[in-house]
């Protein structure tokens, strides 16, 4: 059996991993960009400055997504939401946008 990347399966994988995460705030891990520290998990670090969870989230939904995108196949994905893939980034962005509202109100 020859494993395929199946970009669509992906896309779709990824988006919704990362909305769960950040809503659900679970970074793989943290990083202090004022002393260059890593710390594994959402546990903050006090005394080192601001934390950024983006690096920690992004690894997170690209690992979902890559295990997805070698065990799913494209057609399945492209023959469910053949004209609906488009969404998924859309979505993602206004979930993001709506989970940061406290931020511009």
């Amino acid at each position: 059996m020859k494993l395929r990347f199946a970009p669509a399966t992906f896309s779709v994988t990824f988006c919704c991993a990362y909305v769960a995460a950040f809503a659900m705030n679970w970074p793989l891990f943290l990083y202090y960009p004022l002393h260059g520290d890593w710390s594994f998990g959402p546990q903050i670090v006090k005394g080192i400055g601001p934390a950024m969870a983006w690096y920690g989230l992004m690894v997170d939904a690209g690992a979902v997504a890559a295990v997805a995108a070698f065990c799913v196949p494209d057609r399945t994905v492209k023959a469910i939401f053949r004209n609906y893939l488009w969404l998924f980034p859309c979505v993602a962005i206004g979930a993001c946008v709506l989970l940061l509202r406290h931020f511009f109100a």
